[in-house]
């Protein structure tokens, strides 16, 4: 009976340690940084040094990788869902359907990554460095990038939805038939920015500065650019019908085949600006045709 009890009492006391994770498969993983079919939910591994690793059909959902370097890496079907990111190193890494919602990436370095197919929704983006990388097919949804750096950066047939990139300087960027809709420049710096062939309905470029672009066959309608400063650009092919230029300054811009009807002129600042099958809310302009 007394042994009986003293059983009750271990079982009832002591906690038992429960993974989510396979312990086996962490250990080979940490060791030979291959990971195929894992399951690394829940797992810890801050500060481990992973660079070069192979890691295919992978879970690492709610883990904690705070400082994990992961440099050179090749990744595909990997979920981080919902887990630390902070401080962690990607960069130069090759991704292929990955999963970043919820996830937290603070400091994180994305530098020069090669990407398919990747998933920010709700991610905490802050302080991060997405410098130099190219972004196909991806989806960056109530996104706030905080003092993250994104220039020399391709955003290749991607989605932003409720997405945040103001009062940032931002160089060398492309958009290419990407969904921008909404999106948020307000007080951005711009230069050498390439948009083509996307939609920005909606999208707030007030107080924006842009500088050196090329802006072709886009739909801006109802695009919000009061006070914006726009110089050195191609306006070309571009639907501005409804968007708001008032207070607005234009300055060796191409208009050329953009349609402007409805739009607030009010105060609007025109210089060396071509006009060529224009269509204005006053009619048609082909100055400079």
């Amino acid at each position: 009976m007394k042994n009986i009890l003293f059983l009750i009492c271990i079982f009832t006391f002591v906690p038992f340690v429960v993974y989510s994770f396979d312990e086996k498969q962490l250990l080979r993983f940490k060791v030979i940084k291959m990971c195929n079919n894992c399951d690394l939910s829940s797992s810890t591994l801050s500060k481990t040094d992973l660079n070069d690793s192979i890691i295919s059909d992978t879970d690492f959902s709610n883990s904690k990788l705070d400082k994990v370097n992961f440099h050179k890496s090749k990744f595909k079907n990997t979920n981080f869902e919902n887990s630390n990111l902070e401080a962690i190193n990607f960069s130069k890494s090759d991704m292929n359907n990955l999963n970043f919602s919820d996830a937290k990436l603070k400091k994180a370095n994305l530098e020069g990554i090669n990407s398919n197919s990747l998933i920010f929704s709700n991610s905490t983006v802050s302080f991060a460095n997405f410098s130099g990388s190219i972004f196909k097919n991806s989806e960056f949804i109530n996104i706030i990038f905080l003092e993250t750096n994104i220039n020399n950066t391709k955003f290749l047939n991607s989605k932003f939805k409720n997405t945040v990139i103001k009062d940032q300087f931002l160089e060398n960027i492309s958009f290419i038939k990407s969904d921008m809709d909404l999106m948020n420049f307000e007080l951005a710096e711009v230069n050498n920015m390439k948009i083509e062939n996307s939609s920005l309905i909606g999208a707030n470029l007030k107080s924006a500065k842009f500088s050196n672009s090329k802006i072709t066959n886009t739909n801006m309608e109802g695009t919000v650019l009061t006070d914006a400063k726009i110089t050195n650009t191609d306006l070309i092919g571009v639907n501005l019908k409804g968007a708001n230029l008032e207070n607005a300054t234009l300055i060796n811009v191409d208009l050329t085949n953009s349609n402007l009807e409805q739009v607030n002129i009010i105060n609007l600042k025109l210089e060396g600006v071509i006009f060529c099958n224009t269509v204005m809310p006053s009619g048609i302009r082909n100055d400079q045709c």
